[in-house]
């Protein structure tokens, strides 16, 4: 037997993934094009109020721009979009971090409007439309002559990152058997993806040929996709039988085994099966049924603070002192040596579930970004001090953003293993979509740092406790579910005639469901 039952097709959808992450680095890109060189004056009679480690960077830009009268702009290791367009100070600083924001739009508006169609059309067109549109305006944002441009051609991109998260995931998940997901996030993951993504960026040292550049990196995945199949579970949703049949028959091409054909499914298919399934899903399926409200509500609360918390650190780390490059490399490098460990307690731990994947990391995450609030806050005798202090702040900061995206592992597979494969992208683009939320705070964030340093890691202290509350008592277990398994539901026919609130009343009438918090999802799916 192959390790984890798998063969080159799965091979092949392991490193789809990897290669469909690189351009979802394109989220923390304005960690360089947003970045802010140094300022300093010429002027031989200029000097700060106090020592210039001790002032925020509104404050020097403040001093600067009312008593010099000629501003030096420092070397910088990335020549950044706020060089190019003078975004230095006051409102041009705060115009750069709305160009991030627009992106996060992009990416909102993206998860309401790819999860609908990722249903509705199918895993794989849709898929490829979102990734092609992305590659081609993510390369046009790198000739864009002006910032107002560049964050409309960075909108567009926005919304691709969300087909991809929301999509194209589903699809590659949809491929793969249950015990390779958790190998599949371990061992291509957003660390490695973070690491290629940095790498191009040192190597151009420009944002416009690292735009150019970032976007070609996901370009393989549109002829592979050319020659793959669409999912056989979303053609069996929509009762393509014979087109689910026909996609099984490639795959096992692809897997290099023979299609093994069921004796049931040698039955020839009656015309009324072979119908297909005209009904359109929508995010208001979501809360016909209890149950599929409650998972919703709970994921997708998850999401939001993890978004919240990840890109809000993420973003901030371009503001920290040290060596740029040198953090950026550490932080995927880190967060891809973590995953490991967690593909081998997932394996060899059988209790270490969902929830634990979830809690853990977060409390950790929430005491790394306490101890750095401390270091900030305490006063400082000197200016000497400071290299020891910054450096230690960094060290806490990269295992602190390696633990929150060990949590985004949890909020994905939850959210993958809890929904039907009717609405599994719906509701994928729905937490998506609470997530995006999360993150169009992210900038604002980065932004506070100019005014008050710890004002981040105190949003996301208080952030990450609510969501590990939330975690602890009411996140249900779905390790090892099978996908398939959620299909056969009769919870998605409700009365389209009565509101929501009157079907999940009917729904839990029905089920007998009181919304056991610490229920699993297979409980949930035996006693239904």
């Amino acid at each position: 037997m192959s390790f984890l039952n798998t063969n080159r097709f799965h091979w092949l959808c392991f490193f789809l993934w990897q290669f469909a992450l690189f351009f979802c680095c394109q989220q923390i890109f304005s960690i360089f094009y947003n970045f802010s060189p140094g300022l300093s004056c010429d002027d031989p009679s200029f000097q700060f109020s106090k020592p210039k480690c001790k002032l925020s960077k509104s404050e020097i830009c403040s001093e600067l721009t009312a008593n010099c009268s000629k501003i030096v702009i420092e070397e910088a290791p990335f020549h950044s979009m706020v060089q190019d367009f003078k975004m230095f100070c006051g409102t041009k600083a705060y115009d750069a971090a709305w160009v991030a924001t627009i992106q996060f739009i992009g990416v909102l508006i993206g998860a309401i409007t790819y999860g609908h169609l990722g249903d509705h059309f199918g895993r794989k067109p849709v898929s490829f439309f979102g990734i092609s549109v992305g590659i081609l305006f993510g390369v046009a944002s790198g000739f864009a002559p002006s910032w107002e441009v560049f964050a409309a051609f960075r909108f567009i991109v926005g919304t691709s990152i969300a087909s991809i998260l929301i999509v194209f995931y589903a699809y590659i998940l949809e491929f793969i058997e249950p015990e390779q997901r958790v190998f599949l996030r371990s061992f291509f993951n957003w660390g490695y993806a973070r690491l290629v993504f940095t790498l191009a960026c040192f190597i151009c040292g420009y944002w416009r040929s690292a735009a150019i550049a970032t976007s070609l990196l996901s370009l393989p995945i549109l002829p592979v996709l050319l020659i793959l199949p669409e999912s056989p579970k979303w053609f069996n949703t929509k009762k393509r039988f014979r087109d689910a049949r026909a996609a099984e028959k490639r795959v096992a091409w692809l897997s290099g085994i023979p299609y093994v054909n069921d004796e049931d499914q040698s039955i020839e298919i009656s015309e009324k099966l072979e119908e297909k399934s005209t009904k359109i899903y929508t995010m208001k399926d979501l809360f016909t049924s209890w149950t599929i409200a409650y998972r919703t509500i709970v994921v997708g609360s998850l999401w939001f603070s993890t978004s919240l918390s990840a890109f809000g650190s993420d973003l901030n780390s371009g503001n920290l002192a040290g060596n740029f490059y040198l953090s950026q490399f550490v932080s995927g490098a880190v967060t891809a040596f973590a995953k490991i460990f967690v593909f081998l307690l997932d394996t060899y731990v059988p209790s270490f579930d969902r929830r634990r994947l979830h809690q853990y990391p977060q409390i950790a995450m929430i005491l790394c970004y306490c101890v750095i609030m401390v270091l900030m806050i305490l006063p400082e005798s000197d200016c000497g001090s400071q290299g020891s202090r910054d450096l230690a702040i960094i060290i806490i900061n990269i295992i602190g953003v390696s633990f929150i995206e060990i949590t985004w592992d949890a909020c994905y597979l939850v959210a993958v293993e809890c929904f039907p494969t009717k609405i599994r992208t719906i509701g994928i683009g729905t937490c998506s979509l609470l997530a995006r939320t999360g993150a169009l705070l992210a900038p604002q964030m980065a932004y506070l740092s100019d005014i008050y340093r710890p004002a981040p890691y105190a949003v996301v202290c208080s952030i990450g406790t609510i969501s590990l509350l939330i975690s602890c008592v009411f996140l249900p277990d779905t390790k090892g579910v099978d996908l398939a398994a959620l299909d056969p539901t009769e919870e998605l026919d409700y009365d389209r005639k009565k509101s929501m609130t009157e079907n999940i009343v009917i729904q839990r009438k029905r089920t007998g469901t009181l919304a056991a918090a610490r229920l699993s999802i297979v409980e949930n799916n035996i006693n239904a």
